[in-house]
């Protein structure tokens, strides 16, 4: 299988986007394009050759031609496909030699993906994604549900409807590297039991209430568990224990709170789940190491992040100082949120 990286930081530039049907047998004409075209088959079949590789296109699959290499059909057939045509910078071939440590790659970046702060203006990830040239789609309907939507928008010619196209087409793209990934993930056995599934539910459900009251007990109704068996879960998906993770959570909040307003360290504190001050500033103290006061009398938040640049903690990576005993902290709910 030829995989393909493909670097999210550069949105893809389409050209022409169109969808067409060929009802009676038809074969492709010989074009050698500087530019990549995407064909994604709605029904029936497509026979093309690029360079010496031939394909034989279903329904649901899709092909990346590449640029400067001719393609040309190699037999006739009836087909009902989308195209699209497109300029990218950054999109590389990968060697077979580099295939087998992609995967590896794809399997960390969906653990700091799954582990990370969404309230935080850090960014984890490696930009590159990565995604077969040939490849047959699961999530077809969602795909073409796009795809519809940015056909019909593309011959509306409203302002920006090029740039509109390009995000669906980015969009398409992001979506077919996730389903490889955990088709990939599957077939391997990663990360498909139980444990793994309650453990993704902590950390959405850790993510979205770290400003209320969270107790191990709490843990234990909401996921059907004893909170030991949870916590060994959990810390052997991200590297943290539940405790962990929720206190590194909280400060990265307070964090962003304290550089963009100037509420008092005890108000911060209730807002992120914390409902005693002086625990607040201890535990600060000792994820970020530097204490609640040092931090606001910076009041220039380039200065601190040029003198600090790790200060906001990553949740996925290993090197975050442990946060010492496994006691949750007294919190408080905020009810009016």
């Amino acid at each position: 299988m030829d995989i393909l990286s493909f670097d999210t930081n550069f949105l893809p530039k389409v050209r022409y986007f169109g969808k067409i049907n060929y009802d009676n047998p038809w074969i492709h004409f010989p074009r050698i394009i500087d530019e990549y075209i995407l064909y994604i088959i709605l029904s029936g079949e497509l026979y093309i050759k690029e360079g010496d590789n031939k394909y034989h296109l279903k329904k649901h699959n899709m092909l990346l031609l590449e640029p400067n290499v001719e393609h040309v059909g190699y037999k006739k057939s009836c087909c009902h496909y989308y195209y699209i045509h497109f300029r990218h910078p950054k999109i590389r071939s990968i060697s077979k030699a580099s295939k087998g440590n992609i995967l590896s790659e794809m399997i960390r970046q969906r653990k700091l993906s799954l582990t990370s702060d969404i309230y935080s203006n850090c960014v984890l990830l490696n930009p590159k994604t990565y995604f077969p040239k040939f490849y047959d789609i699961k999530q077809a309907e969602d795909i073409f549900s796009i795809l519809s939507e940015a056909n019909n928008d593309f011959y509306n010619k409203y302002e920006f409807y090029k740039k509109f196209a390009s995000l669906k087409l980015m969009e398409v793209l992001i979506m077919i590297s996730r389903e490889f990934l955990s088709i990939e993930m599957n077939k391997r056995n990663i990360y498909s039991s139980k444990s793994y599934i309650k453990s993704k539910k902590i950390l959405n459900y850790l993510n979205t209430n770290f400003h209320q009251k969270i107790t191990s007990k709490d843990i234990e109704k909401l996921f059907e568990a004893s909170y030991d068996y949870l916590n060994r879960s959990f810390k052997k998906l991200t590297g943290h224990s539940i405790i962990q993770y929720l206190n590194i959570i909280r400060i990265n909040n307070a964090i962003d709170i304290m550089a963009s307003s100037p509420l008092k360290f005890s108000e911060i504190s209730y807002l992120v789940g914390i409902n005693d001050p002086y625990y607040f500033s201890k535990l600060f103290k000792k994820i970020t190491g530097m204490s609640p006061t040092a931090y606001q009398k910076m009041k220039n938040v380039n200065e601190l992040l040029s003198q600090m640049p790790n200060l906001k903690i990553s949740i996925g990576e290993s090197s975050v100082p442990k946060v010492g005993k496994e006691s949750l902290p007294p919190t408080k709910v905020d009810s009016s949120k």
